[in-house]
This record gives C-alpha cells, structure tokens and sequence, in this order.
C-alpha cells in the first residue's frame, strides 16, 4: 500500500469532516412578482401562505393566489417577457415557467425594462458561500481570532459613512487608521455583532485605512496591507440614491446597484433590513451571506448560512 497517498486521503476527510452543505443548494429564481395590489399570497409548499406586500422573488415550487382585490405582474426570469396576474387566480411556478391553475393570466407582453441584472449569475456565485463548520469544541484561544481582515476597497458617503468589521473577541478593543496618521480607538463592545465606525471630515476620492486590533496588554495584529475607501461626492451620492428611490420596492435591485458603486456596507443594511423584515424569504438569503462574505464579517455569514441549510431541510 502507498502509504504516503493513504495519509493524505485521511488529512482530506478530516478536513472536509469539519465542514457542511446544502442538502440541495437553491437554483436562481424563475420569475418575480411586482406591481402587488390588494389581496396577495405566496406558498412554499402548497399548504402554509404568506402574505406578500412588495415585490417578490419567486422560486420552483412556489405557488401564488391572489383575492378579490388582488393582482399583480410576473416577469419571467429566462425570457424577461411580462404577464399580468389577474384577481381571483392562483399559479404554480415551474422549473422555467409559470402554469395557470385557476383564474386569469394575460399572454407574455415584452418587458420593457433589464429586470434582473444579472440576478441568476449573481444568486449562482453566492451560493458557494453556504457551506457551514460543523460545529466543534473551542478553546478561548481558538475562539478568538485576533485576525481580522477588512474589505480591501469599499465606497462611503455622508448618508452611508460606515466602515465595518469582525468583532474578534469581547475582550479586544481596536486601533482604526485612516491615511496613516488619523487615529481613532475604538473600545472593545462585547455584545457587538460587528465593529461599525462613521467616518467623518473625508475628502472626495481614495483614502487608506487599517484595523489594528488590542488586548489589554497592547497590540496582538495589524494587517500587513492597508484597505482602501473612497468617499463618495454629495453630487454623486445624489444621483445614486435618486436612482435607488426609483426602484425602492425591489429591496434586491437596490442591493445591486450599491454594491455596482462600491457602496458594500450601504447594501448589507439593505439585506438585513429586508431579512429582518421577511425573515421567511430564507431561498433569497444566499445573497445576504454572499454580503457577509465580502466584508469580511466570517462569523455573521456562518449564522446566515445556517439558517439557509436549516431551512433548505424543512419540509417544501
């Protein structure tokens, strides 16, 4: 037996042992309901119904019904063609289409408006980021990675001025540098999900900062690399929120039109906003942990990722 091949296949399922999936990872969503009026309702499963107030993403399986004063327009994700849902009706989303089971739904109508933005590339990407640690016995010293990494470009503006990062440990405070030589410490918050810092009194255009972190007997990291900010013109942050003003029902396309900015802070309050709101929309929340992903927030995007798996074995 070759036994060097024989202990790399054990160091290769001890390490895949400490780690899990998706029972069966989501595929993008097929179409989207918007224009919601009245009455309203979506199922997973035929048999539990929700309520739906905005605009919604809707998967395989799922199932819609509308009242006597309710209605709506679906836009299918594959053709981008739109169809009007009518009162009194109820459809059934297929793998690539949606069949009518009762009441009324016009003929495909060219859409005339980019829908999705590349949603179901995006949607694709993110779920490669829903894999879990199972969980294992820790140490304190191995529960507090002193090691914290920042997004290594991020934009800000005076409505969304906030940098963001793991909060190591309760214990340790930080150090926040911005250009080199302004200096903010920041005392330990132990009950903080995430580290927040306004920044305030920036210039327009590319800034450096770094997040050194301490104990109580001084500084135990800083980053080998400075991360960079750029501070977005009040001109500019207009023109951006003015556009976001125009889509506000789409909690999702406001997402990516920050995110298409650098504003990456600004577009996870969005998805938290949202997911705190519609906690039940758990096929969406891939998009949220890819956000958690990107900012470098590891511990929040377990939490998320294991709400996603959770929900992917209930029942559909």
């Amino acid at each position: 037996m070759n036994f060097k091949i024989f202990g790399i296949g054990i160091v290769l399922m001890s390490l895949l042992a400490g780690f899990s999936s998706p029972s069966e990872a989501r595929e993008p969503p097929v179409a989207k309901l918007v224009q919601v009026t009245g009455s309203v309702e979506y199922s997973r499963n035929g048999t539990s119904w929700r309520p739906v107030k905005r605009t919604k993403y809707l998967f395989s399986g799922y199932q819609i019904k509308t009242g006597e004063d309710g209605g709506g327009k679906l836009i299918n994700q594959s053709t981008g063609m739109a169809q009007d849902l009518g009162a009194n009706s109820e459809i059934s989303v297929m793998d690539m289409e949606i069949a009518l089971i009762s009441g009324s739904l016009s003929e495909p109508m060219e859409e005339s408006s980019t829908i999705f933005h590349g949603l179901s590339n995006k949607f694709a990407k993110a779920q490669r980021y829903t894999t879990v640690r199972r969980s294992v016995t820790k140490t304190d010293d191995q529960a507090c990675d002193s090691k914290v990494r920042t997004i290594k470009k991020v934009s800000l503006s005076s409505a969304h001025p906030d940098l963001v990062w793991r909060n190591a440990c309760p214990e340790y405070s930080y150090r926040l540098v911005i250009d080199g030589d302004q200096v903010h410490e920041i005392a330990a918050a132990s009950n903080a999900e995430m580290m927040r810092f306004a920044v305030e009194g920036a210039s327009k255009g590319e800034h450096t900062y770094r997040v050194e972190v301490l104990d109580i007997d001084g500084t135990v990291y800083i980053p080998k690399k400075d991360s960079k900010f750029t501070w977005i013109s009040d001109d500019s942050e207009a023109k951006i929120l003015a556009d976001v003003d125009k889509i506000n029902d789409d909690a999702f396309l406001v997402t990516n039109m920050l995110e298409t900015n650098g504003m990456y802070v600004a577009a996870m309050d969005v998805y938290r906003d949202y997911f705190n709101e519609n906690p039940d929309d758990n096929d969406m929340r891939p998009l949220l942990i890819q956000s958690y992903q990107g900012l470098k927030l590891s511990n929040l995007r377990e939490n998320e990722a294991r709400l996603y798996n959770a929900s992917l074995e209930e029942d559909f």
